[in-house]
């Protein structure tokens, strides 16, 4: 029991050692072909652009050769659908058409903003391209080699979760890795020593956090988790300035839904429906 806690606790400490997708992913990746580790996104893109940025950086890793883009599940939002045509839209512009995209679990009621789904193309994605989201997880686990797989999940854990339950055994045959946005806190009495903190994504649904995390925990299976802390402060210009060089719509909506974003967080702000600890000063800091 000490030594499960000791390893949860060493765990705990390396979150601050990462900083993005690319700091999931960054131990362990090879850019042999035959030997690249296949990758698995679990994501919400729409509510903010941060998404759809994560998105484009797991295509250009598939890209170069550093991983191998095995599937994307989008959920939440009661607008699981809608999310994953917008992926499929994201992945088609940049000429990745064949790497499949589910509808994953539904989540919590969100009201999008008319930006989320506002890009060129959008609206001829066709639905049968889409796949159930379940399904492809258990189909992209079942055809990989043992050990081969990163699950990134940077949206609810509901998914994750569901999977772990319903396939134990092939998660841990089949995966290597689990990256998570996230957080965790001290809790002897938790399993390994820690339980979800209360980030966004943990507070989507708590019951599959408590169980994507404790599965990682208790079985074994390496887990980088990433919270809000690790975030660095970027220039919110950066989006805009590269949307105006170009013609790509990718970019433009890219910029479009950074302002527009923070429009609507700002509304959400002064409306009283955001977390306690943001506030208009933690709006201004951030």
């Amino acid at each position: 029991e000490n030594a499960s806690r000791h390893e949860g606790r060493r765990r705990l400490s390396s979150l601050q050692g990462a900083k993005s997708l690319a700091g999931i992913l960054a131990a362990g990746v090879t850019v042999s072909v035959r030997a690249r580790p296949g990758l698995i996104l679990i994501t919400d893109p729409g509510p903010d652009p941060d998404d759809v940025k994560s998105l484009l950086l797991a295509a250009e890793l598939h890209r170069v050769g550093h991983v191998a883009l095995r599937a994307v599940v989008c959920n939440g939002g009661q607008q699981a659908e809608a999310r994953a045509r917008l992926a499929r839209c994201i992945l088609d512009h940049i000429g990745l058409r064949s790497i499949p995209v589910g509808v994953g679990s539904a989540g919590k009621e969100y009201k999008p903003q008319p930006h989320e789904y506002k890009i060129e193309g959008y609206d001829e994605v066709d639905p049968a391209r889409l796949f159930v989201g379940a399904d492809l997880l258990m189909r992209t686990l079942r055809l990989a080699r043992s050990a081969s797989l990163i699950i990134v999940c940077i949206s609810s854990l509901r998914d994750f979760a569901d999977l772990v339950k319903r396939a134990p055994a092939l998660v841990l045959s089949k995966v290597k890795r689990v990256g998570i946005q996230g957080s965790l806190e001290e809790d002897l009495a938790s399993p390994g020593g820690l339980r979800p903190e209360t980030s966004v994504n943990n507070e989507f649904d708590r019951e599959a956090a408590a169980i994507a995390y404790a599965f990682c925990l208790e079985r074994g299976l390496h887990m980088t988790v990433v919270s809000r802390e690790a975030v660095p402060m970027l220039p919110m210009q950066l989006a805009k300035s590269f949307a105006a060089r170009t013609d790509c719509p990718v970019m433009r909506y890219l910029a479009d839904a950074q302002f527009l974003g923070l429009e609507g967080l700002w509304v959400k702000l002064c409306e009283g429906r955001l977390p306690a600890r943001c506030n208009k000063q933690w709006y201004f800091e951030t």
